[in-house]
């Protein structure tokens, strides 16, 4: 079984590949891009299945949260790493109710640390705090 941050990573990247690609939700959930796909089970990919078709599903209502916290900077200019994380994390805090908001937040904030530019982990935090605050989370 795969750690849960993994799964973020690989509904992240998924989610990327998507906003690059626009490949189909049902081709996006083989994860045939994975090298050495054979190692996941089908019980290892539900979670990122699950975040990623829960993201697609709910886009228009998530890129709404996120232009709401957008000051000054036109949704269209963000980041597609930076967008793709904050999609995600807006999922697991106002969706996906059995993630606390600590941990959507915390975990957002790793995720673009690790493959977000210098200042990409501040970006998200503020975007994703400035919403759990307005939703009262």
């Amino acid at each position: 079984m795969i750690s849960r941050r993994k799964s973020r990573i690989l509904a992240f990247q998924t989610l990327y590949e998507w906003e690059i690609t626009r490949t189909s939700l049902d081709e996006l959930l083989k994860f045939s891009w994975i090298e050495q796909r054979e190692k996941y089970s089908d019980s290892d990919l539900f979670f990122p299945r699950l975040l990623v078709q829960g993201v697609l599903e709910n886009m228009n209502a998530i890129d709404a949260l996120i232009s709401g916290q957008l000051d000054n900077w036109p949704f269209s200019r963000v980041n597609k790493v930076d967008l793709s994380i904050l999609r995600l994390g807006v999922y697991e805090l106002t969706f996906n109710q059995e993630t606390p908001v600590s941990v959507a937040i915390d975990e957002a904030v790793e995720i673009a640390r690790e493959y977000g530019v210098e200042e990409s982990y501040r970006f998200v935090n503020g975007v994703l705090d400035g919403i759990a605050k307005k939703k009262k989370l």
